[in-house]
């Protein structure tokens, strides 16, 4: 609500909104009339320093005692006062000091204390002063003072009593200066000579808004006084600017209702009320309706006596205009506003009606009622908004005047389906929360018998309807009758599969919140339920929390099955029921503690961040339970505390087992944040290790330190620095991993060497001397001093050959380590040892030195090329990808030195140094902010001034110099951090330093003569490389001082070096840079909103750019400005609908976008005008080529900005800045010579207008056509000469309006199709282009003509004459000019089903598209292929799926095409199509013709459809062999789908499968499975193992089968274990149904026989996977030991290659699948299938925590 006053506030002045605030914080000036007064408290209020310290002086001066002039401190509170901006804090100060209350405060002496009367003679000599201010006649006031003090006097009136009777005594000033001030205004705004821009207008109609609605106030106020005055002028004049403020089509309807209202004020005023209101009744002119509302809204109770018949005349003509404009939505928000705020006045009016016209009432509020069901589902908020709170507002006054009637419209309109259903049951919420429940089901027998059961669940309007029914219902009705009611018919509906079960779910919660006991009773026992349902209630009523235990106990089987089930949502639910308790302290029981065992064991390897959050969240309360009960345990052990320990046992083991190696990301993340958590606990409570009984999982913990997320390193170090006391790691193999080029690696070895010096014993020493003179750290100084000394020999070596020391030493493992060492360390603590005092200057000046080798990589023109001279540059070693392995010395001496190789070492090396040197800055103590004293004594410090100034010219030369992204960012992050101690430090030499940074970097940017020089150093490439980071760590790090003027420096200047547009390279060169930098700073995250006032200014400067550029360079850098504009204006772009249109969250409206950047609309205005005037006269002409490709780019990209705009639904309320006025400009810029330029007016066009104004567009097109269609018959087509360009505009315009318009206008339609039907013959003649678009509007038309009778036999029959043209010059000429024909074949498809013949259809379809003279092979092949695909999928036991339709992408205009097919065309032409010999034969010809043909004018995606298109035919002629056959050969990814559907489909007619086809075809869905395989495929293959096991595998894999094919079960055992650790989730799931649904799982207990006949639950593969190889290893009778051992490796043997190895430990193209776990489990398989196997030897690491 505060920013709506700032907004309405800011109107009122007319200010931005955001300007306004600034002025609201701003300090208040002096009152002109005071600046040369010599008082005190003058003197006191002009030395404040801001407006705090401004309102602070204000009361002091009010409450203090003056010793002089006391008389003059209320008049200069009085005038300061008025001076005061709108919702300023003096403002609203003051106003609070002249009140009764502040002169209740008084303390003074009483000589000295103010009156009432002395402050309100202050107000009234300061509104008088004010008033005689605008009396000057020459020169006149300004309008901006003007309106300045309307809008200050007109707030007297809002909550200022003092003000309003001060304003009172003055009104007759104000009076003649607002009538006078509305004639001037008035005389502006209608000059055509003044030629005002439409921001200046904008503002004129704004102080016009801002008068009126004065002197309305001054009429209710203080009508009396007014007619003492005796200027007659007033009312006369002011009553006709009114008049014409009111009518005038441009003015904003706020505006125009305002003035209508002053109209309505001064009738009354000069006795003329009667006359007026008889006037308003008559029949008017749509512009006259604000003025007719405005009658209405004047009326008086006391007036209806007389004028209650004009009152309901002058409302049916209200209502029947919003009939007639219906589309019309600023009038439609208009009225709708107005009607409601009537409505609520007509409460008194039926108490001073008589008797005979009671009725008069009765037909208002019918009217009333009339235009809220109109409205109440309108598209637009607002209207549907009001329209629900009108209709509501006229059921109470209905109900109150015993008006039954209304109610009975309500109920016929539900019950005869009058209106759409949001409409009825909208406006049926309404009456029920008037009238109650109890009428509403007995007058609308359809809510329980068709509404409720088919809709709820479905439909949003009913899902409200009923909840508000349901609550109105349980106050009135019994349980029983309620509860059967209305939780019974939830209880079916979240039984149905087709509702949104989370909905019903929502509603049942509802409904128990209602009943929480009793229904609790009914819900819990249902077993037909979900428990998603049963959980969602019992959790979302807090009574039920203290039965949890209880309800546990009784759903203990269910809850389990949950917390492994496939459902995300009910697993949750499940957790959040076992862990969420009212009492925090209450203790876990062992049913919840098994729950939650059984959660992490089968839910810690979630591969969704999502879900791992939010169950990480579930376990966190959980582990709290856990801590109140350790410290029970800890007082005195009960048999609870004690099973609550064993708990936090078992957890920490599973913890330790879960972090084996190859285990997931997602295993890993949670198990170490558990695992930390529960050691933090047992700390936290006191309990040891030993007292638990378990050791920390060390070598766990070490191999965690090689993940490849860092933030697991941190955590396992943590970890091994908390809680293990003997580190295991080995100085010689962390040398070895900190040489190492992986950088991968370098960071393993910094954490281990983290690990090595916090313990407190190592098991292999360091090779370096004890330094017996530090006290703080020695191990990690002795590290430190080790990697030193390895730093040294590599820059020694980097110096003299840096090929070989990218090689051997690249450096920046040894720097990370070096960096990672320091950020464990106090710097503070450092500072006291000279030892590392030393240390830290060695550091800096090898930093610097390693910098000083690498620069010239990383600053060469092609750093990703650079390769300075190397000792192997002659040879002939074979290049070798080093980053794979790690590699020894000696291998790497054998590896040729590469400049990818050189580039990695010095780029990182680079990253190091300046993440070291910006860490020291920011954490070192500096020698410049140590007192002297210290100095002198101790000299505590880290860094010297001079390394701070070599550091600080290191970084700059970095960032201007740097061409490599990866250095100069990092560069970036290290400057940061210097920037930011200098800015916040106590050292004034430090603090300025940024400052003349600034200064300097932006005299490089700008080309100013004296550095010249060292701007020559910046990179004019690369998007300025590292300058514009550079000026964005200066500025963003100043931010956090509060304050943002070296960010409003920056952009000033940058802004005038674009604006500035000086000549020569120098000046393309200093706008390139300025461009590329004002892109980092818009997209700078840190700067947030502190850019928008710069935004407007910075999209004119990339526009500019783009016409005026001369150079690419700065063309290029104002395209990306742009781009970073348009990102920050309409955000991160998301992904477009389905019809190719923007997401609603990267577009916005016309009305927020001007308002935001008001100086764009005139900047647009303007552009889009010289455009459309150099379109009039013939395309500018003189202008070359390029200047003509220019000017199309910039207007294109105007035009991309506007594509995002659409009006709003204000539009025009109270605003002129409307997208409206671009659409004259934009319908002759669709006649550009440019094509892009043509298609993108249009759209936008379509963008920008209403309805109405479409219809309008649309008629001009079509008479203009049809007039160009009499010429042309006229005369002789080849004679004629056509502009092309303004055609081919006009049929795009038309394509797009008739999309926004449809067939709203039948009639219109029809002759837009007769007149295009017309043109078309004589437009082939001269161009295909313009022809193909003619089509495509035909097209358009045609495709929504689904209704019938929309065309008749003849228009249709003049269409067809299109179809009729000569088809080889159709495609001959779309050939000529590059076209597709595709379009002439889809509008002959649309032709043939609108004639309705159904064999029509199929005979164009099947003959028609097969003619060669087409060649549109690809065109009748995606056609049949998706209409047999829907005629499968509409089948019982379908072989196709949506995925099969989605996987091959069919075009937009296919889809439409089979959806304007009415079900009996579509079930028919699907049939022809399925049996047509025809069909079968051009299949198979074709097909034959791709094998045969040696070109490749045969496309893949044809050859895929024709795969798939052979298998849906009667007759595919395929033959189970071949297919076999073709598995094993090589063939394209494409023809897979197809292969696959041909599989299934007679897999599934045949009755047995030949034993020959069972392991090729399980070898070929193997290779499927693979995780570099799309996941369309993965899933078909689970689809085809599932084909095999239901139907031909069955016997092979039942229990007790004798003659078992063991490469047939291992092979397909495998396989299915792939598709269960699929990276796919619904890959994944398939599997899980392919497994409980042909029988593969084994479950104990009375059920399992059960089983093998109905669908077992589905649960996750993790909990599905042992069962699983139970039954495919337990359940196989053996004799031989040998045979288990052979299946199990061939289960195995997907997981034990090499390839496999390679693919599965990486973890790249499967996150999920975890390799040793499968193993693992195989083997636990295994030893459960025959006990008297020994344990087998498994590779190491795959048991370490069994």
């Amino acid at each position: 609500m505060n920013d709506l006053n700032l907004r309405v506030a800011a109107l009122k002045v007319c200010a931005h909104p955001k300007r306004f605030a600034e002025l609201r914080d701003a300090l208040v000036p002096l009152p002109n009339t005071w600046i040369a007064a010599p008082h005190d408290f003058v003197l006191q209020f002009a030395a404040a320093k801001s407006s705090a310290e401004q309102v602070q002086v204000v009361k002091d001066v009010f409450y203090g005692e003056q010793a002089q002039d006391h008389e003059d401190v209320a008049h200069f509170l009085a005038d300061l006062l008025l001076a005061s901006p709108l919702k300023h804090a003096v403002r609203n100060q003051l106003t609070k000091l002249f009140s009764d209350n502040a002169l209740a405060k008084q303390n003074a002496s009483p000589h000295r204390r103010h009156s009432k009367e002395h402050l309100l003679e202050a107000l009234q000599q300061s509104l008088g002063e004010m008033a005689n201010s605008l009396a000057v006649i020459t020169p006149p006031v300004s309008h901006e003072r003007t309106n300045d003090v309307f809008v200050s006097a007109n707030a007297c009136l809002q909550n200022f009593p003092f003000g309003r009777e001060a304003l009172g005594k003055q009104v007759h000033r104000f009076a003649p200066l607002l009538t006078t001030a509305l004639e001037r205004y008035w005389a502006d705004i209608c000059d055509p000579t003044l030629e005002l821009s439409p921001t200046r207008r904008n503002e004129l109609y704004l102080y016009v808004q801002n008068a009126l609605r004065f002197l309305v106030s001054l009429l209710a106020e203080w009508s009396d006084k007014l007619r003492l005055f005796e200027d007659q002028r007033f009312p006369g004049t002011s009553n006709a600017v009114a008049q014409k403020v009111a009518r005038y089509y441009d003015t904003p309807w706020d505006v125009r209702s305002i003035a209508a209202l002053l109209i309505g004020h001064l009738a009354r005023f000069s006795g003329t009320f009667k006359a007026y209101v008889e006037d308003c009744s008559r029949p008017k002119a749509e512009q006259d309706v604000p003025i007719q509302m405005a009658a209405l809204l004047v009326l008086r109770p006391v007036d209806y006596t007389e004028n209650a018949t004009l009152a309901l005349a002058i409302l049916k003509r209200i209502v029947a205009v919003s009939e007639l404009k219906s589309t019309v939505t600023n009038l439609l928000v208009f009225l709708s506003k107005h009607l409601f705020i009537y409505s609520k006045s007509l409460g008194e009016m039926h108490a001073h009606l008589p008797d005979d016209q009671k009725l008069l009432y009765q037909r208002i509020l019918a009217q009333l009622q009339v235009f809220a069901l109109q409205n109440i589902s309108s598209d637009t908020d607002s209207v549907r908004h009001m329209s629900s709170a009108l209709l509501h507002q006229v059921l109470q006054h209905a109900q109150a005047a015993g008006q039954e009637e209304l109610f009975q419209v309500v109920y016929r309109q539900f019950e005869d389906r009058a209106a759409y259903l949001n409409a009825s049951c909208m406006a049926l919420e309404q009456l029920v929360a008037v009238a109650g429940v109890s009428k509403s089901i007995e007058n609308c027998p359809s809510l329980f018998g068709v509404i409720f059961p088919r809709h709820l669940g479905c439909e949003d309007c009913v899902d409200a309807l009923f909840k508000a029914m349901m609550v109105s219902a349980h106050k009135t009705e019994p349980f029983a009758e309620w509860q059967s009611r209305w939780f019974g018919l939830l209880l079916a509906a979240i039984r149905v599969p087709e509702k949104r079960r989370q909905v019903i779910e929502e509603l049942i919660a509802q409904a128990v919140q209602l009943e929480p006991t009793r229904l609790a009773q009914v819900l819990l026992p249902d077993d037909r339920l979900p428990l998603s349902c049963k959980l969602a209630a019992i959790l979302g009523v807090r009574q039920l929390s203290a039965r949890r235990q209880n309800l546990l106990r009784g759903m203990k089987e269910e809850v389990e099955q949950a917390l492994i089930g496939l459902d995300d949502h009910t697993r949750l639910l499940a957790l959040r029921f076992l862990v969420e308790t009212p009492r925090p302290s209450e203790l876990l029981n062992a049913d919840q503690m098994g729950a939650i065992e059984l959660y992490v064991r089968h839910n810690a390897n979630n591969p969704s961040a999502h879900l791992r959050q939010l169950g990480y969240g579930l376990l966190q309360k959980a582990l709290k339970r856990v801590h109140f009960g350790l410290v029970e345990y800890r007082k005195s052990r009960t048999p609870a505390s004690q099973e609550v320990l064993q708990f936090l046992i078992r957890l920490i083991r599973t913890l330790a087992q879960n972090l084996f190696p190859t285990a997931n990301y997602g295993r890993r993340w949670l198990s170490l944040r558990l695992l930390r958590d529960c050691l933090e606990l047992s700390e936290m409570v006191g309990i040891t290790f030993s007292e638990l009984g378990i050791e920390l999982p060390t070598e766990a913990l070490m191999a965690c330190l090689g993940d490849s997320y860092e933030h697991n390193k941190v955590l396992a170090a943590q970890l091994l620095e908390r809680f293990q006391s003997h580190s295991l790691f080995k100085p010689d193999e962390m040398i070895e991993l900190l040489l190492s080029l992986r950088p991968s690696d370098s960071a393993t070895g910094a954490f281990q060497l983290q690990v090595y010096c916090k313990a407190s014993r190592v098991q292999s020493e360091m090779p370096t001397p004890t330094h017996g003179g530090t006290i703080h750290e020695p191990l990690t100084f002795r590290a430190l001093q080790w990697c030193l000394q390895h730093l040294r020999e590599g820059l020694r070596l980097a110096q003299l050959d840096l090929g070989e020391a990218a090689k051997l030493n690249p450096l920046y493992g040894l720097l990370f380590a070096s960096r990672h060492l320091l950020q464990q360390l106090k710097l503070k603590e450092l500072a006291k040892e000279p030892q590392w005092r030393q240390y830290i200057d060695e550091l800096v000046t090898m930093c610097l030195a390693v910098s000083s080798v690498v620069l010239p990589v990383v600053s060469s023109a092609s750093p990703e090329g650079h390769l300075p001279e190397t000792c192997d540059q002659e040879t002939d070693q074979p290049l070798t990808n080093v980053l794979d392995r790690q590699l020894s010395r000696e291998e790497l001496l054998q590896v040729r030195t590469t400049p990818q190789m050189i580039l990695l070492c010095a780029w990182r090396s680079s990253k190091e140094v300046c993440l070291i040197l910006g860490e020291l800055v920011q954490r070192a103590p500096l020698e410049e902010e140590e007192d002297e004293e210290q100095q002198q004594q101790q000299g505590d410090f880290l860094l010297s001034r001079a390394q701070l100034e070599a550091i600080g010219e290191h970084f700059l030369q970095l960032l201007a110099e740097t061409k490599h992204r990866g250095a100069f960012e990092q560069a970036y992050v290290g400057f940061t951090m210097l920037c930011r101690r200098f800015w916040h430090s106590e050292s004034v030499r430090l603090n300025q330093l940024p400052g003349q940074w600034v200064d300097e970097a932006m005299a490089m940017v700008s080309g100013q003569e004296e550095w010249a020089g060292k701007g020559a150093r910046l990179c004019a490439t690369r998007r300025s490389a590292g300058m514009p980071f550079m000026l964005q760590a200066l500025v963003g790090t100043e931010l956090k001082l509060g304050t943002h003027a070296t960010l409003y420096r920056c952009m000033n200047r940058l802004l005038e070096v674009c604006e500035r547009r000086t000549g020569g390279a120098a000046g393309i060169t200093a706008r390139s840079h300025a461009l590329n930098i004002m892109r980092a700073l818009f997209r700078s995250s840190e700067l947030a909103e502190l850019v928008t006032e710069f935004m407007a200014r910075g999209i004119q400067c990339a526009l500019d750019g783009l016409l005026l550029a001369e150079e690419w360079a700065e063309r290029n850098s104002a395209t990306l400005l742009l781009a970073a504009l348009i990102v920050r204006v309409f955000g991160v772009e998301r992904a477009r609908l389905e019809t190719g249109e923007l997401h609603v969250r990267n577009r916005m409206t016309g009305r927020i976008f001007f308002t935001r950047y008001p100086q764009l609309f005139d900047y647009f205005h303007a552009a889009l005008q010289r455009e459309s005037e150099q379109m009039d006269a013939g395309g500018g002409g003189s202008e070359n080529a390029s200047g003509k490709r220019r000017q199309a780019v910039q207007l294109e990209a105007m035009l991309l900005m506007l594509s995002r705009l659409y009006p709003s639904s204000l539009e025009g309320a109270e605003s002129t800045l409307n997208l409206s006025e671009f659409v004259p400009f934009l319908i002759r810029i669709c006649h550009s010579h440019d094509l892009m330029t043509r298609e993108m007016a249009a759209l936008v066009v379509a963008n920008f207008v209403t309805q109405e104004q479409a219809l309008a567009e649309i008629r001009r097109i079509v008479v203009e056509l049809k007039a160009l269609q009499l010429r042309l018959k006229n005369t002789e087509a080849a004679n004629t000469k056509l502009n092309t360009n303004v055609l081919h505009g006009q049929l795009l315009l038309l394509l797009h309006l008739h999309r926004l318009v449809r067939w709203t206008r039948p009639s219109l339609t029809r002759m837009q199709l007769h007149t295009l039907a017309e043109l078309a013959a004589p437009l082939l003649q001269h161009d295909a282009c313009a022809f193909s678009a003619l089509v495509a509007v035909m097209v358009a038309a045609m495709e929504d003509a689904v209704e019938p009778g929309l065309l008749d036999f003849q228009l249709l029959e003049q269409i067809g004459v299109v179809y009729l043209l000569n088809h080889k010059e159709v495609q001959s000429r779309c050939q000529q000019l590059g076209i597709s024909n595709r379009f002439y074949q889809i509008f002959g498809l649309h032709l043939h089903r609108l004639r309705g013949i159904s064999q029509g259809i199929v005979l164009h379809i099947v003959e028609d598209l097969a003619e060669t003279i087409w060649a549109l092979d690809e065109l009748k092949v995606e056609l049949w292929l998706y209409i047999l695909l829907q005629r499968s999928l509409s089948e019982q036991n379908s072989l196709v799926s949506e995925q099969d339709i989605e996987h091959f992408e069919f075009s937009r205009d296919i889809r439409r095409y089979f959806e304007t097919l009415s079900r009996e065309q579509r079930e028919e032409v699907g049939q022809e199509l399925y049996e047509s010999p025809a069909v079968r034969s051009s299949v198979l010809h074709m097909m034959h013709m791709i094998k045969s043909s040696k070109n490749s004018c045969w496309s893949l995606q044809l050859a895929g459809r024709l795969a798939a298109l052979q298998t849906l035919l009667r007759d595919p002629g395929l033959e189970l062999n071949q297919l076999v056959q073709r598995c094993s050969e090589e063939h394209s990814t494409h023809q897979e789908a197809g292969l696959l559907l041909g599989l299934r489909r007679l897999i599934g007619e045949s009755k047995m499968l030949e034993r020959k086809h069972w392991l090729p075809m399980l070898n070929y869905a193997q290779r499927l499975v693979h995780p570099g395989q799309p996941v369309y495929l993965r899933h078909q293959a689970a689809e085809l193992c599932d084909s095999l096991a239901r139907n031909h595998l069955r016997d092979q894999l039942v229990a007790g089968t004798t003659d078992v094919d063991i490469g047939l079960v291992g092979r397909f055992s495998g396989l299915v274990l792939l598709l269960l650790h699929d990276d796919a989730e619904w890959v994944r799931h398939r599997a899980v149904q392919l497994v409980c649904g042909a029988g593969l799982r084994t479950r104990s207990g009375a059920g399992q026989e059960q089983e093998q006949s109905a669908m077992a639950p589905l649960i996750l593969p993790s909990a599905l996977i042992p069962p699983f190889l139970d039954t495919m290893i337990g359940k196989l009778t053996f004799d031989d030991f040998n045979m288990v051992q052979r299946l199990v490796d061939i289960i195995a043997e997907p997981f034990t290659t090499a390839d496999a190895m390679e693919l599965f430990d990486k973890q790249e193209n499967n996150h999920y699948c975890e390799r040793n776990h499968v193993l693992t489990e195989l083997w636990d398989a295994r030893g459960r299938a025959d006990p008297r196997a020994r344990t087998p030897t498994i590779p190491t690491g795959y048991q370490i925590f069994k």
